[in-house]
């Protein structure tokens, strides 16, 4: 690896100490000591993408999932899917050690005649049999490639992020905790909302909100799932008077994501017909933008509710291979998406539902015909709900 400050190519048995014996400066990670084969420069270069060279800002599990999402890139473009054991698999694999022991048996029982021989190798044969279908159980689950790195997200921040800080300073973008409960404790005035927008990801809150989303647009921020706090009890009230004040969405793709826009009225006390706005993530996202996703133990009760609702009018408008994605237990979560386009979906959903109210100035005839003007106008027109793929 290079050294982060001289960029000398170090050996291993030269950073053992994980200090370059050129300029004598201690460096943070070592590659052979974690399992995304971090090095101080590789991370800076992640923080310097995701945050677009410090423009935008993002909470430390947006870069957690950015540095996993890059990690099985060349798998994604592969076509790389989630897989888990198959039953009929093992249930083969079974079954074929198993007729081998039977046949043992045959065996055993022609030359010798003996009962006890012919349950023993019965035994083995079970034996055998349970012990390839575990073999394959256990093989195949640990060559997934995303179950293996799910523990770097829960322990990123202590095992990548923290070092690096303590001998670097702040990466490229990066957001304190301290700033993140600095910042939820400073509301949007009501008479300022255009829009609220909530989810039940917490970092995409804080993300929008560090980002200057809330100030600039008018946007308040709500957790659908709480705590409420004074400020967020205001902003409900503020939805249970106004169907009309418009409700963005954006959750996970998954059935209980999906299932969103159809519970969180009832939930909330909000009109039937209040103006809600599903941003996503949906399942034809991640199959664009070739997310990475895990499968997880879905209620069946929830799964038959969804598929339900795609059948009423004014459904999730999910087509057949998406229930079918979600029917098989798929979740991608939200937070694989990064803050540049966040930012841009949600400017555009605001700015298209709810337009500032502010009078614009005379035009004049040269900028009723400016071509930029014009190209301008054309980009606001595309549909809010498009992610951008870059």
């Amino acid at each position: 690896m290079k050294c982060p400050h001289c960029l000398a190519e170090l050996k291993y048995r030269e950073r053992r100490d994980k200090k370059c014996p050129q300029c004598r400066k201690q460096f943070a990670l070592e590659p052979r000591e974690n399992a995304l084969k971090m090095s101080d420069l590789r991370l800076r270069g992640l923080a310097e993408r995701l945050s677009h060279q410090g423009t935008y800002r993002y909470t430390p599990t947006q870069l957690a999932h950015f540095a996993i999402r890059r990690e099985l890139e060349p798998a994604l473009k592969n076509g790389w899917v989630w897989k888990e054991p198959s039953t009929l698999v093992a249930a083969i694999l079974f079954g074929a050690v198993f007729l081998i022991g039977m046949s043992c048996i045959l065996f055993v029982v022609a030359e010798t005649r003996s009962l006890s021989a012919a349950m023993t190798a019965i035994l083995f044969g079970l034996v055998f049999g349970l012990a390839a279908a575990g073999i394959y159980y256990w093989t195949a689950r640990s060559s997934n490639p995303y179950r293996r790195l799910l523990p770097v997200l829960e322990t990123f921040a202590t095992t990548y992020v923290s070092p690096w800080t303590s001998v670097h300073g702040p990466l490229p973008g990066q957001t304190t905790d301290q700033e993140i409960a600095a910042l939820r404790r400073v509301p949007l005035h009501p008479s300022r909302v255009r829009a609220v927008l909530a989810s039940p990801v917490i970092a995409v809150l804080d993300c929008l909100r560090i980002n200057g989303l809330s100030e600039r647009l008018g946007l308040a921020l709500l957790p659908t799932d709480g705590p409420y706090l004074e400020a967020d009890e205001r902003t409900l009230a503020l939805l249970r008077q106004n169907p009309r004040l418009p409700l963005l969405l954006i959750h996970d793709a998954s059935v209980a994501g999906c299932l969103l826009p159809a519970l969180l009225p009832g939930k909330w006390g909000l009109a039937p017909n209040h103006r809600i706005i599903d941003l996503g993530l949906r399942p034809r996202h991640v199959k664009q933008r070739r997310l990475p996703w895990k499968r997880e133990q879905t209620p069946q009760e929830l799964i038959d509710l969804l598929e339900r609702r795609a059948r009423m009018p004014g459904g999730p408008g999910l087509d057949k291979d998406e229930l079918e994605w979600l029917r098989q237990g798929f979740v991608t979560s939200a937070l694989f998406i990064p803050p540049a386009q966040l930012v841009d979906v949600v400017t555009k959903a605001v700015e298209r539902l709810a337009p500032a109210p502010v009078a614009a100035p005379p035009r004049t005839s040269a900028q009723a015909v400016d071509p930029e003007a014009q190209a301008q106008a054309a980009a606001r027109a595309v549909g809010f709900m498009t992610w951008p793929q870059r």
